[in-house]
Parts: C-alpha cells; sequence; structure tokens
C-alpha cells in the first residue's frame, strides 16, 4: 500500500522537526508500505522551512518518497490541504498537522487494519492530547472491539457519536474516495475540518478503527482551538450552521448543526464582538432554522446547555437571554478566579 502524508507548514519552527521525525521513522516502521510525504510550504513567517529542508535528506534514508510544494502567497491551511491532496499519488492520504506528531507503527498499524478491513473508506486513529509541558492530558479512543468495523451506511449513521466527524488528521482516507466524491477544504474557511468532516459524512459507507494511539496532538497557545475568538471565526460557523441547514438531514447533521452553533452562541457573547454585530450573527443563525433542530443527544456540557435554552426564543429574547446568561457566566468566572488567588 502506499500511503501519502500532507503537512501544511505555517509558522510551527518549534514542532516540524518532531513531526517530520515521526513520520520518517514511520517510514523504517513500515516497509511493507510505501510512503510519500509532502510538505506545503504555506508562506509562513519563521523559520520552519528551513528546517524542512535540513531534515529532507532524512527521509530518502527512511525509505520515504519526500517532496515540497510551495504556495507563492499565505493561503491558510485549507489551500494547504487541497494542494497536498491534489499531487498525492498514494492509495490513502494522511492530514498531519505541522506542530502534532504520529505516534510509534501508527501508519504501520493503520495500514495492517485498512488491509484487513478490505480497503475502508478510512480507518480512524485515536488521539493522545498533549500539553506544552509535554504532559498527556488525555487519550481519545475510538475502537470499541466489539465493532471494530462499520462495514456500511447504517451502521456510521447509527454509530455516528461513536467516530469522528470533527476532524480530517488522524484518519487513513482511501485517496479515491476523496476524489470521487469531489471532497475539498473550503478555502478561507476556519474550522474546515467540521466542513469537510460533514461532507464526507454523506458520502461514507465504511468506517475502520483500531486500538492503539496513533496521533500525538500538541495543545498550544496560539492555535486555532486555543485562541481568540474574531469575526472571521464566527462567519465560518455560520457559514457551517448555513451548509448544514441546507445539507441532507438526518439527526446527525441536525445535532452537529446545533453544536456549532452552540459554540458561535457563547463566544459571540463572550467576546467583544460589538452587539450590533451580535444581532446580525443571530438573526442570520435564526434564518436556518437550527432552533428547531435536535438538541437531545449533542452531548453538550452543562454550559453549553444552558447556551442552547436561547432557542426557544424569537431573536431579540434569544440575544437578551444570552447577554444576561454569560454576564452571569463572566462574574462567575472572575469571582473562581479570585477565589483561587486567595
Amino acid at each position: 500500500m502506499k500511503i501519502s502524508i500532507v503537512i501544511p507548514v505555517y509558522n510551527v519552527a518549534p514542532w516540524i522537526g518532531a513531526c517530520l521525525r515521526s513520520v520518517f521513522a514511520g517510514g523504517r516502521d513500515s516497509a511493507e508500505n510505501s510512503l510519500e510525504c509532502i510538505v506545503v510550504d504555506d508562506c509562513g513567517t519563521d523559520d520552519s522551512m528551513t528546517t524542512v529542508e535540513a531534515l529532507a535528506p532524512e527521509a530518502k534514508q527512511c525509505g520515504i518518497s519526500f517532496h515540497i510544494v510551495s504556495h507563492i502567497r499565505n493561503r491558510g491551511q485549507a489551500a494547504a490541504r487541497n494542494t497536498g491532496t491534489a499531487v498525492a499519488t498514494g492509495d490513502y492520504i494522511f492530514y498531519l498537522d505541522g506542530d502534532d506528531a504520529l505516534e510509534p507503527r501508527a501508519l504501520a498499524s493503520m495500514a495492517s487494519v485498512a488491509e484487513c478491513a478490505d480497503f475502508p473508506d478510512w480507518v480512524q486513529g485515536n488521539y493522545r492530547r498533549v500539553t506544552a509541558s509535554g504532559a498527556v492530558k488525555e487519550d481519545t479512543v475510538y475502537f470499541n472491539p466489539a465493532e471494530p468495523v462499520y462495514g456500511n451506511r447504517e451502521a456510521v449513521v447509527r454509530h455516528f457519536g461513536r467516530l469522528n466527524f470533527s476532524n480530517a488528521t488522524n484518519k487513513l482516507i482511501r485517496l479515491d474516495f476523496i476524489r470521487e466524491n469531489g471532497l475539498e477544504f473550503r478555502d478561507g474557511l476556519i474550522y474546515e475540518d467540521a466542513l469537510w468532516c460533514m461532507q464526507a459524512y454523506e458520502v461514507v459507507e465504511r468506517i475502520a478503527t483500531l486500538g492503539p494511539v496513533t496521533y500525538r496532538h500538541n495543545l498550544r497557545e496560539g492555535s486555532t482551538m486555543r485562541s481568540a475568538m474574531t469575526r472571521t471565526k464566527m462567519g465560518s460557523l455560520l457559514y457551517i450552521v448555513q451548509y448544514l441547514a441546507g445539507a441532507p438531514r438526518d439527526v446527525n447533521v441536525e445535532r452537529q448543526a446545533v453544536t456549532n452553533a452552540v459554540y458561535g452562541m457563547k463566544h459571540l457573547y463572550l467576546s467583544p464582538l460589538g452587539r450590533a454585530y451580535r444581532k446580525r450573527w443571530m438573526a442570520a443563525l435564526w434564518e436556518t432554522g437550527v432552533q428547531h433542530m435536535e438538541t437531545a443527544g449533542a452531548g453538550l456540557q452543562p454550559l453549553s446547555r444552558l447556551v442552547a435554552g436561547a432557542f426557544r426564543f424569537r431573536p431579540l429574547g434569544a440575544r437578551l437571554y444570552l447577554s444576561l446568561l454569560l454576564w452571569c457566566y463572566g462574574i462567575f468566572l472572575s469571582f473562581r478566579k479570585q477565589r483561587a488567588k486567595a
């Protein structure tokens, strides 16, 4: 089996060395597979690519075909992944972020599962989330020994909650599946994984899982998920809800729409985005009809369940409700912070 590993690189100098070396180790561990590593230079401002170029000779020593594809300007992670996908020649493709890394024997294990499962649309890996100090925060495992392979569309839909339809990383994906279904990351969108995964959900029929942890996700300040909310991010969340509202509807699509809408509403009132912007954003959100969608089973945390209570109201009432709720929540956070200092 040939596997293409696509790595977008943009200002990841502290991590890209470990990222690449984890891929090179995979070359030594996967002698039975052919590996192709595609680094997409997205025109960062640090010395990430200096590290990439310095390490490139190690790829050949590990039997890995190594390619650098360069953008002429910064275009974002979605475009970088599309660029890598366009030039990939593998049977399967694996998206790896430049500030993360593979766990030992990850690709070998996933390739073995793909072969044993008769080449599913993708193999879902498991995550190890690691803090900046190197401590393991948690492992997220999608493997169920009672049902390691979801072998048809009905099984995928029924067990949606056991799988990962939020991240495109850590999946060994059949490249023909991507190309036959015209799957692309939306250029310029933040949270592009959330949209891509739900577009893939519309057409995926077979998913395999495995037991070992395969992916090291480094939790770092400044990443997309851990940086401050902006209007660009809010616009992306709204776009995702709008897409899901118009997609072929089932309970899983509705729950994902609700999850993204609630996440957006929460940050709309926890971030200094302005009253006029909040009004426009909420009006557009209500136009999607998400307030009438299925919330039960969406896996919302306690605060998010309270935020979802805004769906009981019309836009004006919802704005007043959220303003009061999250004002109280802000006071609670301040009180807890003061107590921690005492």
